[in-house]
């Protein structure tokens, strides 16, 4: 339940035997592109309603002292209520410039606590175009009004930062000595594309190399035949030229640790890619053939793993993306032109080099599995992207997709 341990930043609460209200940020003033897009589907708490104003007689009370919650509960902007009289009418409007339309929530406080207390999400309009092309962290202006029993209160504007579409949150502090945190790592999922048209334009080089006939993901069952699938896409990522870069830094916030993530079209396009960027493309490739595919995240790196099979009996193979640049292959064009030879000699390079991968991948995995298996470390952990989607992670689309 995202919203039951989130934190109060934006100003202090203080207790007024009149109404007052102050700014609420799930994620203090840093406002995430990349979380607001791909959980714009999600519902935190299932068939389960918190909101006050939205639950049934099936839905948990209300506990002793627990802030009540009115509105969209799955929200990431609110307005938190102080000194409001059980029974009042309240009218909330936040909106963010440029990129959020102003958002209302209107209705009658059924509920509150002692000390009058509220937590109020208007049900939010964020323009999605707009976010979509933060590429670059700026200053936005959010504005919350608040009437109570038809009083207007005195409006307040918080300045917050807008951050690069290519910030990835990836925990979210919930007290100041970090000691308890909310885990975002599943929001990396968000970056793998498998929809990205380059899926198809790579997919098919991979083909014209002749080390496949044809991508069949699981349905021969030969953990033999998927390795020569995976293979077959990891050779023509290398003849593409795809080298290692450690661009990883952001900007850093107070409260949410984040990480630069880059997109599929900007690692082709830059022919580089750091950790991450390499698992993540390699990620959007397997899940577009059927292959289940996991982003495997440890203190300061991430590689990739995947199911070498659909049975319980089938394991999961590491592989180490940031070693993609050990060799310089010819272009998947050039390779009619070749001897036949030299050909082979650079095929065996390569796949020499992915075997290598593979045994760094998989002595990490058996390194970290007791906490990869715990998944109480926010800096270990298996996304599973099948997961993800099923949560309602979506890709995030880019702008050089059809």
């Amino acid at each position: 339940m995202k919203f039951i341990t989130c934190l109060f930043f934006l100003s202090a609460s203080l207790l007024s035997a009149e109404p007052v209200f102050i700014p609420w940020s799930y994620t203090e003033k840093d406002l995430f592109p990349s979380a607001i897009i791909s959980t714009a589907t999600v519902d935190w708490n299932g068939d389960e309603e918190n909101a006050e104003d939205k639950k049934t007689e099936y839905d948990p009370k209300l506990k002793k002292q627990e802030v009540p919650i009115y509105g969209e509960e799955n929200g990431w902007l609110a307005v938190e209520m102080t000194g409001l009289p059980k029974g009042a009418v309240v009218e909330v409007e936040i909106s963010v410039d440029g990129f959020m339309r102003p958002s209302k929530w209107k209705g009658t406080v059924s509920k509150v606590n002692r000390d009058g207390e509220a937590l109020i999400f208007p049900k939010t309009a964020w323009d999605y175009a707009a976010l979509l092309k933060v590429r670059q962290q700026r200053p936005v202006n959010a504005t919350f009004k608040v009437t109570v029993d038809g009083e207007e209160l005195p409006e307040q504007t918080e300045t917050c930062i807008m951050k690069s579409l290519n910030d990835c949150p990836f925990y979210v502090l919930l007290d100041e000595d970090g000691e308890e945190f909310d885990d975002f790592s599943w929001l990396f999922a968000a970056y793998v594309n498998e929809n990205h048209p380059l899926v198809d334009s790579i997919l098919k080089e991979a083909l014209q190399s002749g080390l496949v006939t044809g991508f069949t993901g699981y349905q021969s069952e030969d953990p033999k035949e998927v390795m020569v699938q995976v293979f077959a896409i990891w050779n023509v990522l290398q003849r593409r030229g795809i080298k290692y870069s450690d661009v990883s830094t952001t900007t850093p916030s107070k409260f949410v640790v984040s990480q630069t993530v880059r997109f599929m079209d900007d690692s082709v396009a830059a022919t580089q890619a750091n950790c991450v960027d390499g698992s993540v493309l390699m990620a959007s490739i397997l899940r577009k053939i059927g292959i289940n595919a996991y982003l495997v995240m440890v203190p300061g790196h991430c590689f990739l793993a995947f199911d070498s099979g659909e049975g319980e009996e089938d394991g999961i193979v590491g592989l180490e993306t940031t070693m993609l640049g050990n060799n310089s292959l010819k272009p998947v064009k050039d390779l009619p032109k070749l001897p036949q030879k030299a050909r082979n000699q650079e095929f065996q390079a390569s796949f020499k080099t992915f075997s290598n991968a593979i045994d760094a991948g998989n002595a990490s995995l058996e390194e970290h599995a007791e906490a990869l298996d715990s998944g109480e470390d926010p800096n270990i952990q298996l996304i599973s992207i099948s997961d993800a989607r099923e949560l309602g992670i979506m890709p995030i689309a880019t702008g050089q997709e059809k």
